[in-house]
């Protein structure tokens, strides 16, 4: 006969993930406390990461559009490579120029995490400390929406303490849920 266990899914699940979450979230915390001490540095250096994402995948998709070579899709590969490309390299060589628009991107996705986390917390509704997921949601979508209203004034210093913030804020929820989980058996 099976022994049936009153936890739900979610609450197995996260106390499975407790010392992952745990782990993470301490290192979320360090990030993020660095972040908001430096926030134009930390600025830059998002900056200057974005933009060796974009110039890598342009470089990979400019090589890969000749592969397309005597088709009609070969203009379109290479402009699509390209594009990244080009924007990367002006990210690298001009950091600071570049923070508007980054800035502008990360408004729209803190938003769009803030959004992906209410709908991971309302599936995990049952289990303990959901509502701190829940928490975090509610600061990552405030932040995305001050980003948006503080343009381009703050640019510069935006970026570093918001995503200070946010990283704080995640990472004090992961710990708390690692802690929360440790009474599931």
């Amino acid at each position: 006969m099976a022994v049936t266990s009153n936890r739900s899914q979610p609450e197995i699940t996260l106390a499975r993930l407790r010392k992952i979450w745990l782990g993470i979230g301490i290192a979320m915390i360090v990030l993020g406390i660095g972040a908001l001490l430096m926030p134009v540095v930390s600025s830059l250096i998002l900056g200057i990461l974005i933009g060796w994402l974009l110039f890598i995948s342009g470089v990979v998709a400019v090589a890969s559009s000749f592969s397309f070579r005597g088709t009609g899709l070969f203009g379109w590969q290479l402009a699509g490579g390209l594009v990244p490309l080009v924007a990367g390299a002006l990210l690298i060589v001009f950091p600071a120029q570049g923070l508007i628009a980054l800035t502008v991107l990360v408004g729209l996705i803190f938003l769009l995490t803030g959004a992906a986390q209410s709908s991971f917390a309302f599936w995990a509704r049952p289990a303990r400390g959901w509502g701190w997921i829940l928490a975090s949601a509610l600061i990552s979508i405030a932040l995305g929406v001050f980003v948006l209203v503080a343009l381009p004034e703050a640019s510069a210093v935006v970026l570093g303490v918001l995503f200070g913030i946010d990283f704080v804020s995640t990472g004090i929820s992961m710990v708390l849920i690692a802690i929360s989980a440790r009474h599931v058996v």
